[in-house]
């Protein structure tokens, strides 16, 4: 089988020749692997390494707006003194603006790691601008599936093209550092919800783009319905019901996914009863068995991830390998596994030991 087959075959529960192998490979180190940034520089790095690619971040779903006036976004780059470089990005609507400001450039060897010093939502009453802006993002959103036709041309038979989609939490969390945004889902559900409408508008239009576009897969980050963020209730109050709405307006003949983080065993019998084709990563630092998980959920569910990527940074070829055989022995079996870092590569992973572990499972993972 190439990559490509590989992938879809255990992404639908089957079994192919082999384990794949893909690696959660982002802009940071597929740069310290290239020399490049963007989806083509992830793809460069994969084809390094051997392993397939999978969930190109920037390559959809992408909508055009054309907002009305009043509406307005700009974005600005300052070098500083220090080498660092500031990037300042505004979001102008008639009830006010709001800003956001990142640092990047403050570690020579990972000059791609930004550093948020000023968030969008700084008070509550901040969230009411951000509701006006995405409001109108929304009403004015047409799909535009483009670079979506690009990657297919690119990637080939070396993997899939995978669209990365925040659910609507996501956004909010974004905007608003995570403590307050929790305290006020706790504190302000009201505006939350009522923020979180537009939101959903929005989501629908990607979504949209997403069923037009010729991507066969969509990776939904369901990074807030982690229990190491918000209790069970929390995540059924403002998570689930989301979900739910984005899982039945998905294209039938369309892979989905959702990525998740940190512990979410309180949770991953909803998650499944969902009717996702894969999650992704059981994180190393949560609260899930992946031999249990493949146990309890292997026949509904194709399971990714697991690997430790800290393994891929510090550790030697050896003890590359011995992870790989840890997770070969707990959720191979019968097929429906895809070995992949249960969070992003580090960019100081060691191009050897990535190699090394695509050679181990192509000769201890086959089938």
């Amino acid at each position: 089988m190439m990559q490509r087959e590989r992938l879809l075959t255990a992404l639908r529960g089957g079994t192919p020749d082999q384990v794949p192998v893909t690696w959660e490979l982002e802009t940071r180190a597929a740069h310290a692997f290239t020399g490049k940034t963007g989806w083509r520089a992830v793809c460069d790095a994969h084809r390094m390494i051997g392993s397939a690619i999978f969930n190109l971040q920037g390559v959809g779903p992408h909508v055009t707006c054309r907002l009305g006036p009043g509406y307005g976004e700009t974005c600005k780059e300052r070098r500083r003194e220090d080498g660092t470089t500031e990037r300042t990005h505004t979001l102008i609507t008639p009830r006010g603006s709001l800003v956001e400001r990142w640092r990047v450039g403050h570690l020579p060897h990972d000059p791609m790691l930004g550093v948020r010093i000023e968030h969008f939502v700084k008070a509550p009453a901040d969230y009411e601008i951000l509701a006006d802006f995405v409001a109108e993002q929304a009403r004015t959103a047409v799909p535009d599936t483009s670079v979506s036709r690009e990657a297919r041309e690119y990637v080939g038979h070396d993997g899939v093209v995978g669209f990365w989609m925040g659910e609507a939490n996501y956004l909010l969390g974004d905007a608003r550092s995570a403590e307050r945004f929790v305290l006020d889902l706790i504190d302000r559900p009201e505006v939350i919800h009522r923020t979180l409408e537009a939101v959903d508008r929005l989501k629908e239009k990607e979504l949209a783009a997403f069923n037009e576009s010729n991507a066969e897969v969509l990776l939904l980050d369901l990074c807030w319905a982690s229990t190491s963020l918000l209790n069970p209730a929390l995540v059924q109050e403002f998570v689930l019901p989301r979900v739910r709405r984005l899982m039945e307006n998905i294209r039938r003949d369309r892979i989905v996914g959702f990525f998740t983080t940190g512990r979410i065993r309180a949770v991953l019998d909803q998650l499944v009863d969902l009717r996702p084709d894969f999650i992704q990563h059981f994180d190393v630092l949560g609260d899930c068995d992946l031999a249990e998980v493949k146990r309890t959920y292997g026949d509904r569910i194709c399971i990714m991830g697991n690997y430790n990527p800290v393994v891929l940074a510090h550790g030697t070829l050896e003890q590359a390998r011995i992870e790989a055989r840890r997770c070969l022995d707990a959720a191979m079996a019968g097929g429906g596994y895809i070995l992949t870092t249960s969070d992003e590569v580090p960019a100081d992973a060691g191009l050897d030991n990535m190699k090394a572990v695509v050679e181990y499972v192509a000769e201890h993972g086959r089938y």
